[in-house]
């Protein structure tokens, strides 16, 4: 080994990873379900350091300016096409374990199904079944970079990517696994311990650091340091605030006898709006839009699909795309939950069905606050436009989301619209003026702008007409 390849420093990294909403990192089709969790040798979750990094590796490089290519090659590893001039990562991540052991079901299994965006109903034999690990769960979390001789006058560099990674980290803007433009997979970084270790002074130090695996050490100080520049950020981030007119439900079954036949979803005993639902109906009432303003039918449009995500079930061709929109999970606080018996009837006879009598247990409007936050990555106007539209469906009731639909189940009234984009702040409310109850409260600059938008997707879909 050349001296300019001796290791100078180890830097250890510790902390606990705490998942923010459900996540799924799978082994692929079990025999039972669709898509089954990894596990580690007792059956518990895990969090493999592969998908860790891969993740890590592609949010970073995303979203922050590259200042030196060989310290970036040095941090991460790199090799060419034919494995010549490889350069061996210098970040080790170990698998980020379940802490404390099993005392609590860890795993839910949720089911799915593909819409057809021609028709609005689902594909036919486009179920599909997959297991969750449950939110507000502790992962240990440790990681270690190793400096040698030939990189010690870069070692503030180095330090610039570790203080970009652990700043995004503790931030919750890194997802992992599969889901995540479905608000899956989110991550916060906690109680987070940064050791340094100088060879050869600390040689003894770092030894017994491996045999006890903790150390009354002085951290190392990364508050002089900065992060990596940011690029150009055209993300647009929508927050909406709604009520439930009357009842929404989005269907779950159990096997317990005494519950009721439909539940509405939940994890950890709280009521959730999944971003599955959310998307596919939003999805949905896009092409809806779409088809209705242009000529020619937009099923195969690759806007859309940039979108919203594609990906060739058929195998017809090669070309997927990965959905620029993420819609986040929320919290259904503050509503009633009551049990409702309801019979199935004969539209032939007008008498109620023998054996038909089944229950659901609905939420029901009270005080709550039914939250979507919803991001565009790299958006264009035109397509905040198109998603106005959508707003505007929920907005005034026309855009129902969840089960039961036909009784007049999971229709929203509108509260608030938060936009975000490009530094700029673009409120909608609704109207406080008692005589103006149902109309909105919005400035006329924002209003314009906003209306600047739909305008350029209305220009879009003429292009898509001459196509």
């Amino acid at each position: 080994m050349s001296d300019n390849a001796k290791l100078i420093n180890t830097i250890i990294i510790k902390g606990i990873l705490e998942n923010t909403s459900p996540f799924v990192i799978g082994t692929g089709k079990g025999d039972i379900i669709d898509i089954e969790i990894i596990k580690d040798e007792i059956g518990n979750p895990y969090i493999p350091a592969t998908s860790f990094v891969g993740a890590l590796r592609h949010h970073i490089s995303k979203n922050f300016k590259e200042e030196d290519k060989k310290i970036w090659e040095y941090f991460w590893g790199s090799k060419n096409a034919n494995n010549s001039e490889a350069v061996q990562s210098h970040i080790i991540v170990s698998d980020a374990k379940i802490k404390n052991g099993k005392d609590k079901s860890y795993i839910a299994v949720r089911d799915g199904v593909a819409i057809d965006e021609k028709r609005g109903i689902a594909k036919d034999k486009a179920k599909y079944d997959y297991e969750i690990v449950n939110k507000d769960l502790k992962f240990e979390f440790k990681a270690e970079i190793k400096i040698r001789k030939n990189f010690k006058d870069k070692e503030v560099e180095i330090l610039k990517i570790l203080k970009t990674i652990l700043t995004e980290l503790g931030a919750g803007k890194v997802q992992f696994g599969a889901f995540t433009t479905k608000g899956f997979g989110r991550f916060k970084l906690k109680n987070l311990q940064i050791l340094k270790f100088d060879f050869p002074d600390d040689g003894v130090n770092y030894l017994k650091y491996l045999q006890h695996g903790d150390l009354q050490k002085d951290k190392l100080d990364l508050s002089k340091i900065d992060s990596l520049p940011l690029k150009d950020n055209n993300d647009c981030i929508i927050t909406a605030d709604f009520s439930i007119k009357s009842s929404l439900i989005i269907s779950s079954y159990t096997t317990d006898p005494k519950d009721p036949d439909k539940v509405h979803i939940k994890y950890d005993d709280k009521n959730v709006l999944t971003g599955t639902s959310l998307k596919g109906a939003i999805r949905s009432r896009v092409f809806k839009i779409v088809n209705t303003l242009c000529k020619n039918n937009q099923e195969e449009n690759n806007d859309l699909r940039k979108l919203f995500g594609w990906a060739d079930t058929e195998n017809k061709e090669k070309t997927k795309y990965k959905s620029r929109i993420i819609i986040d999970e929320s919290i259904v606080e503050d509503v009633i939950e009551k049990e409702q018996t309801r019979i199935k009837i004969d539209r032939f006879t007008g008498g109620v069905m023998s054996g038909a009598l089944f229950q659901s247990k609905p939420l029901w409007h009270n005080d709550e606050n039914v939250q979507l936050k919803i991001k565009i990555k790299d958006t264009k106007d035109w397509e905040i436009g198109l998603l106005l539209l959508v707003l505007k469906d929920l907005w005034n009731e026309d855009l129902p989301i969840g089960g039961e639909k036909n009784i007049g189940r999971g229709v929203l009234k509108g509260k608030k619209i938060e936009i975000v984009y490009k530094g700029q702040k673009y409120i909608i409310e609704k109207s406080t003026n008692d005589d103006e109850a149902d109309k909105i409260a919005i400035n006329d600059t924002n209003k314009q702008v906003l209306e600047g938008f739909v305008k350029k997707f209305l220009e879009r879909v003429r292009d898509w007409d001459v196509r």
